[in-house]
């Protein structure tokens, strides 16, 4: 009777597709949100740090010094945290994975300082904000959202200052703006 019943099994495995893929011979067909590894576009870094500070295992480390951009693969979930806070949308979510390793795998980036140079020449989200005075409201919330601390606002003096030298234009400030005060010059 057992004889009948792997004799059936035998015959159906013998006339079915595989179960699994030839994975050399017929590569995987990603499906659209898959996630894999994360993947950086140098040139449109600005070396802000958000990335860093939003990762939830920081895998992430930003040298703004040293001008480089280093990740820890092995430590690195594939959330896609970094990716969607990205200012400068420079961090891109690749549907393949990295390849399995025996060792951890850190991979450090140059990040060039021409191509920054160049993109603030050209006017290309390159200057400081600048605060409409009339319609600020002073409540600070640009100052608190800036990732680099170059903005300062007091409250009682109705003052809001920027710091140049600090400011990386990445437009946070911009963007979390209530009132619609701050526009990058």
């Amino acid at each position: 009777m057992a004889v009948f019943k792997i004799g059936k099994v035998i015959l159906r495995s013998l006339f079915k597709k595989p179960a699994t893929l030839m994975y050399p011979i017929k590569p995987r067909e990603w499906q659209e949100r898959t996630r894999g590894h994360i993947e950086i576009n140098e040139s449109d870094c600005i070396l802000c740090g958000i990335c860093a500070k939003r990762c939830p295992t920081l895998a992430i480390d930003v040298d703004k010094a040293g001008r480089t951009w280093t990740i820890e693969r092995m430590l690195c979930i594939q959330c896609g945290a970094c990716a969607e806070n990205c200012p400068k949308k420079c961090l891109l979510m690749k549907p393949d994975y990295t390849s399995p390793d025996v060792v951890k795998v850190t991979d450090t980036f140059n990040i060039p300082e021409a191509e920054k140079k160049k993109e603030k020449a050209s006017g290309g989200s390159g200057g400081a904000p600048v605060c409409d005075r009339e319609t600020c409201i002073y409540c600070g919330i640009c100052a608190k959202q800036c990732p680099c601390n170059a903005i300062t606002v007091d409250r009682k003096e109705k003052t809001w200052e920027v710091d140049e030298n600090v400011c990386i234009s990445c437009g946070i400030c911009v963007e979390k703006c209530p009132k619609d005060s701050l526009k990058i010059d």
